[in-house]
């Protein structure tokens, strides 16, 4: 006699039983992870109630050496890594910030229009920054792009712009998701040793960055809430733009930072990191060139703009659904703005 099937109910209880014993399992073989998924909550009931489980689990399996095997497995990768150099330091004293030389320097290109970020102008171009070479096809110039989901728009417009060059190549990094306060990424284990292995393998002439597209979304950052705009929000920011600096500079690569593009949206508080990035860049002074995307993203006043008309007088769009990305036309144009960079300061030619 075949044995009946179980009711619903059952099933249902079942399932549960599964799903706890599942979360039970990871939660003591992988607190970190877990720790982690708790401080991606949104801010209020649902993080705290998060860590009301993440903690005390995080906390007994720790003590009794649960994640050990995982450690284990991290340890054996993170032995196989290459040589890497040490993390460049800030010159010292520090160089006239790129706010001030700004004001001495000659005027911006034509169409080049500077933006305002709390008042301090985001300069185009300091007029210390010298490149180290003049590539050619023999020796390439080496680009490391990095960055967020901006930078993977942006780093398929270098392809298309420089790849057409026999004296560069491009190395795309761009990450989906990625943010200096986005802790699904752990800053000391993950993203600077990550930094590090690209540093090495590339042997970048130049990196350039683009980021800022995930910082307003009020993550924890070991267990600290991070106010967007607040006080422990733009440290946190200040201390990583710094030390991802000295990271993307070990192999004495010159770095070119784009100021985050203002959004549709203003609770991307582009304004606000871009006083950090300037900041930061100020700090390394000529190791570090600010360029100002709105210079060509924006308009006339360095505003945010939806779309653009090309020279048949057609508007195009510029920008993508939610006001965030752009479209290839606008990644096109950015690369441009860094070739045109890059012959100015001496690292590759006029193309004939």
């Amino acid at each position: 006699m075949r044995e009946q099937d179980a009711s619903p109910r059952r099933r249902a209880v079942r399932l549960l039983g599964l799903l706890v014993l599942v979360l039970v399992g990871a939660s003591l073989l992988a607190p970190d992870t877990v720790d982690t998924w708790a401080d991606t909550r949104d801010a209020g009931w649902e993080r705290a109630t998060a860590r009301v489980w993440a903690e005390p689990m995080g906390n007994l399996s720790r003590h009794l050496s649960f994640d050990a095997p995982l450690r284990y497995v991290e340890d054996l990768l993170d032995g196989a890594d290459p040589a890497v150099a040490d993390p460049a330091v800030r010159p010292t004293p520090v160089t006239p910030s790129t706010s001030e030389t700004l004001a001495s320097s000659e005027a911006l290109p034509t169409g080049e229009v500077p933006s305002t970020s709390e008042g301090r102008k985001a300069p185009d171009a300091p007029p210390t920054t010298r490149a180290l070479r003049i590539a050619d096809t023999d020796q390439p110039l080496r680009i490391l792009a990095v960055g967020d989901s901006l930078m993977l728009d942006l780093q398929y417009g270098l392809e298309r712009v420089l790849d057409q060059r026999t004296d560069v190549r491009v190395e795309g990094r761009g990450a989906l998701g990625f943010g200096f306060t986005v802790p699904h990424w752990d800053w000391d284990d993950d993203v600077l040793i990550d930094y590090d292995r690209l540093v090495a393998d590339v042997a970048p002439d130049v990196v350039v960055v683009m980021i800022g597209a995930n910082e307003f979304e009020g993550h924890a950052i070991e267990g600290e809430d991070l106010v967007p705009g607040g006080r422990q929000w733009r440290e946190v920011l200040s201390v990583r733009a710094d030390e991802a600096i000295a990271h993307w500079r070990a192999g004495g690569a010159h770095v070119y930072w784009w100021t985050t593009p203002r959004m549709r949206d203003a609770r991307f508080l582009t304004d606000d990191l871009n006083a950090i990035w300037i900041e930061a860049a100020d700090a390394w002074g000529p190791g570090v060139t600010v360029i100002e995307s709105m210079a060509i993203l924006g308009d006339a006043d360095g505003s945010y703009r939806e779309v653009l008309r090309d020279e048949t007088g057609v508007e195009v769009p510029l920008r993508k659904d939610h006001g965030v990305h752009f479209h290839e036309v606008g990644a096109d144009l950015l690369a441009r703005q860094l070739e045109d960079r890059l012959v100015r300061d001496g690292w590759v030619v006029t193309r004939s």
